[in-house]
């Protein structure tokens, strides 16, 4: 998704809800900000530590899994564009 950002009278950046849908950002959450010269990028933080690893075949996560509903995470799943 590419979109355009105005800054506001305060200089802040406001994300749509949109856009917050689309990168799977919840209400509240905390962001972390890089800023370099003409650049400013926003990532959620990691909230768990882990890494894949291959057992047998497969790759599995060692982390803990986000605490979403299930049905949450298919209509979030459902209605994601790119």
């Amino acid at each position: 998704m590419t979109t355009e950002i105005t800054l506001d009278k305060s200089n802040r950046l406001v994300l749509t809800s949109a856009v917050r849908r689309a990168a799977g950002i919840p209400n509240m959450q905390t962001l972390r900000a890089h800023v370099s010269p003409g650049r400013i990028l926003i990532e959620v933080p990691a909230s768990t530590t882990g890494e894949v690893v291959k057992r047998g075949k497969l790759k599995v996560w060692t982390g803990e899994v986000p605490a979403m509903p299930i049905e949450e995470a298919v209509e979030q799943a459902r209605h994601y564009t790119r």
